[in-house]
């Protein structure tokens, strides 16, 4: 450990560690606008200046690094001054048009004017102006207020994978721009917003809506996914007004997938019911709730009496509670059948898995495995912030196998890949089966065994098969079009053959908020209740 001084107090840090990290851990406040600690350093904004022992000259606390008796001055008069300097070059340029910011409210650059920006401005020049770019439909552009600390920049590279924004021009002339005018389309673009600590970015959905001070704050989750994704919801009068993430490292970190973001628009918009409808010679007539249920109630009885309680089936919505799914389960025993299902797709009834499909790992673990291998995942649009891990680990040596029907942009690095014919998805999963136990030496099992007899390894499959084995941690992973495929249980046992050969973890990603609660047989007695299965 490194051992150093933050304005007389003794800390201690990892090598490698900053100066800014050292204050984290102190709980010191350092002013920064480019520093951001899911981002690399960029060193751009100088805001971070502060006084170092020996230096010169003021140092930025975000890019030195920590040394071995190091004294550090956060709040001595060099490093307050070079703050307040830096704050005035910001202030130049940027424009008072902080009553009709978006960000107004919640904008760092505000807050950190009020301790270190002066009462008047020294410059009587014209302000520059900057065009607005056109983002999509998502994001808003003010770029005027710009400030260049570039973490838009850098989240689209080292985040979302993708750089869809970029800096051109030097000094006064420096813009923030997409390349030839196209829009942010990235799964994740919404976190660009939260990123920017001015009112340049901003949600277009939410713009002039409301104000940060008028809403109230509600703790949720994301009803998308089974990644359980914390979010925070945003309410004025009783309506949702915008959904922000709630940062937990063992989840989410501080990312929301944009679906999580904006679909909060779906709660308000004008042709969603809000209340029961009855249809009463063939037209919808709005009702009570009391009626509503009594003529569901009558319905299912006469149905039950005329054809009988196999004529009846239910299915349930996998975004439901327990609580939920346990009401529901209760009603179709109630009626005496057990035909009760929470799948909107055709999946293969016949897959087994001990317990319920899950993901096999704690979500913060996947980033950190060595190797990983998708059957049939498109993992971008399935599970963003899942697809974020496996492009942060594969920055740092993780391989990423993929066995699909097709060949999607990862937006990260692929180790290796095998592109099949749908109907030919099971044969290529088998022929990586099979080079596993060529690879270590041991025979196929049951089922596996037979339907790799005949199949052909070819090049792609043996170097697969070499990246998984040896291997302490690695991962096989299930993908929506895989649970959804004709053959998913031959998929579901191959998967399970070349994990027992290999040691690999199987997982199997929930495509529904609540699909695991919704597969499992706890929430009802097994007899003439709750199946998982068709």
């Amino acid at each position: 450990m490194v051992n150093l001084e933050i304005d007389g107090q003794p800390v201690q840090v990892e090598p490698g560690a900053t100066v800014m990290h050292a204050a984290e851990k102190l709980g010191t406040f350092v002013p920064h606008f480019c520093y951001h600690r899911k981002l690399s350093i960029a060193a751009n904004c100088r805001m971070c200046l502060v006084q170092v022992e020996k230096a010169p000259k003021p140092l930025p606390a975000c890019a030195t690094p920590a040394t071995e008796g190091m004294k550090v001055w956060t709040r001595s008069e060099p490093a307050v001054n070079a703050q307040k300097g830096v704050m005035e070059f910001l202030l130049i340029n940027h424009p008072l048009d902080c009553p009709i910011c978006d960000q107004g409210g919640e904008c760092q650059l505000q807050d950190l004017a009020v301790g270190y920006g002066g009462s008047s401005s020294r410059y009587e020049e014209d302000k520059r102006v900057v065009v607005n770019k056109n983002l999509g439909p998502l994001i808003s552009t003010d770029m005027t207020r710009c400030i260049h600390c570039t973490r838009c920049v850098r989240f689209g590279q080292e985040i979302a994978g993708v750089m869809e924004l970029g800096m051109a021009g030097r000094g006064e002339h420096a813009e923030i721009l997409t390349f030839v005018s196209r829009t942010v389309d990235s799964e994740l673009s919404g976190n660009m917003i939260d990123l920017c600590p001015v009112g340049a970015l901003t949600s277009k959905p939410f713009r002039y809506s409301a104000r940060t001070w008028e809403l109230a704050r509600r703790k949720s989750v994301s009803p998308h996914d089974g990644l359980g994704s914390n979010l925070v919801m945003q309410v004025k009068d009783e309506r949702v007004m915008r959904v922000v993430p709630f940062d937990n490292e063992a989840v989410n970190e501080c990312w929301l997938s944009d679906r999580d973001r904006f679909a909060y628009e779906g709660l308000n918009t004008e042709d969603r019911l809000t209340r029961p409808m009855v249809c009463r010679d063939g037209a919808w007539t709005e009702v009570d709730w009391p009626e509503a249920l009594e003529a569901v109630a009558t319905g299912l009885k006469e149905v039950a009496a005329k054809h009988g309680p196999a004529a009846l089936g239910m299915l349930a919505s996998p975004t439901l509670t327990l609580e939920e799914l346990h009401l529901a389960a209760g009603l179709a025993r109630g009626f005496g059948t057990g035909n009760l299902d929470y799948h909107f797709r055709a999946l293969d009834s016949r897959a087994r898995f001990a317990g319920a499909p899950w993901l096999g790992m704690q979500v913060s673990e996947l980033g950190r495995q060595q190797a990983v291998l998708l059957v049939g995942a498109t993992i971008r649009k399935e599970q963003p912030l899942l697809a974020n891990r496996l492009r942060q680990g594969a920055t740092h040596g993780l391989a990423v196998n993929v066995v699909h029907v097709a060949d999607d942009d990862l937006l990260m690095p692929v180790a290796n890949r095998l592109v099949a014919r749908p109907s030919g998805l099971a044969t290529a999963l088998a022929s990586v089966a099979k080079a596993v136990a060529e690879a270590a030496g041991k025979p196929l099992e049951g089922e596996v065994a037979k339907a790799a007899a005949n199949v052909v390894v070819g090049d792609e499959a043996r170097a697969i098969a070499a990246s998984l084995a040896n291997r302490e941690r690695a991962a096989i992973l299930l993908g929506s079009y895989a649970q959804q495929h004709p053959d998913y249980a031959v998929l579901a046992a191959i998967a399970h053959e070349i994990a027992r050969l290999t040691g690999a973890t199987l997982g199997v990603p929930a495509q529904n908020a609540n699909s695991v609660g919704a597969s499992s047989p706890a929430p009802v007695p097994r007899k003439g209740g709750w199946t998982r299965a068709r």
